[in-house]
């Protein structure tokens, strides 16, 4: 049998790969919406803003254990002038939280309290509304609590249930297929043999998938045939908004993913002059963005948060978070490949006022 291999495409530098795919992504829209819980909407993307229904409190609380007076009564209150209040009368007892008593307009603290009989006796006049909560002290009803595009974070699903909102409009999350290719790709647990690979890389991208607020759907492993391949290509391209093809990108007589991405639609790039990572493979069928990612999990993981995450957020309708970058110095030299842009595993430690 003959087998040929398949030379890169483009082998362009990263700065290109990057022009050209986000003039293609940058077309996108995101990806539709839905109704959800509020109490179900952690770290989903509002698809529109939040306004508050309610005030909250909605009504006026006490902010005190203590007693509901009216603060003019209190005027003159001193050491050596107390001033006594009939309970239930002038001086309602009230819980933190409890609703003031209709008429009632301030809080004097438990501990600043002397009961006597069915009075009590205070030694300081009360403020207006002091140590109460008034209507809206947080939220006030029509007020904005969350603008489009917003990942929601525990506090922001605090504060839109206290705004009266039980349901909210979110963006839906972009659907990856993931696409785990190789005749020597085994599952996890399955019984190992000389030459085998476990499809640790198929569960490493999807949780990456999750983690940037999409959801995956992983495929069978492809046995290392075109047609078979293309098949499985173009049907993840009818169900999902993303297909993600692992491995096969490279030069090898048994790469046939970009021969696959080129019969159905479009390859964008195929080869970058970056290490690792050089396979990575970009392209569109039917519209849809398809990415061939290297067999080798750290290349995997690299290349895939260069050209996927920025796909997601873009299905989002959010900006991808900016990488936290510090400067540092190598403990040892380092030789790297004349024409291409090297990325480092690296430990850093601080020794004396360096970073090493």
């Amino acid at each position: 049998m003959l087998f040929t291999r398949r030379i890169y495409q483009t082998n362009i530098s990263l700065d290109e790969a990057f022009k050209i795919w986000f003039e293609f992504i940058n077309a996108f829209k995101p990806s539709g919406t839905e109704e959800i819980l509020v109490a179900d909407s952690l770290g989903r993307v509002t698809a529109e803003a939040v306004q508050a229904k309610i005030s909250s409190p909605f009504f006026h609380a006490s902010a005190m254990d203590g007693y509901a007076v009216h603060f003019i009564e209190t005027f003159g209150a001193s050491e050596t002038n107390p001033v006594r209040l009939r309970l239930h009368e002038q001086a309602v007892p009230v819980n933190t939280g409890d609703p003031i008593p209709s008429g009632f307009n301030a809080v004097i603290m438990v501990e600043d309290v002397n009961l006597s009989g069915e009075s009590i006796e205070i030694i300081e006049p009360a403020t207006p509304y002091k140590h109460v909560r008034t209507v809206g002290e947080d939220i006030v009803q029509t007020e904005l609590i969350l603008p489009e595009n917003h990942v929601i974070r525990p506090v922001d699903i605090g504060a839109m249930l206290s705004g009266g909102n039980v349901k909210i409009r979110v963006r839906r999350k972009p659907l990856v297929a993931v696409i785990p290719t190789g005749n020597e790709i085994v599952a996890p647990g399955a019984p190992l043999k000389t030459g085998n690979i476990i499809d640790s890389n198929s569960y490493m991208i999807g949780n990456l998938i999750i983690q940037w607020g999409g959801e995956f759907r992983k495929a069978d492993v492809v046995q290392d045939d075109r047609e078979l391949l293309k098949q499985k290509i173009l049907d993840a391209s009818d169900k999902s908004d993303v297909v993600v093809v692992l491995a096969g990108a490279s030069a090898g007589t048994k790469d046939f993913t970009p021969n696959a991405v080129e019969d159905l639609g479009t390859v964008l790039v195929h080869g970058i002059n970056i290490k690792p990572g050089k396979p990575v493979l970009l392209g569109s069928i039917n519209s849809k963005p398809v990415i061939g990612l290297p067999g080798y999990p750290v290349a995997a993981h690299m290349t895939f948060e260069f050209f996927g995450k920025p796909l997601i957020c873009r299905l989002l309708g959010i900006e991808p978070a900016r990488t936290e970058t510090m400067k540092a110095r190598l403990s040892r030299h380092v030789a790297s490949s004349i024409g291409h842009e090297e990325f480092l595993r690296v430990k850093v430690g601080k020794v004396g006022d360096n970073f090493i």
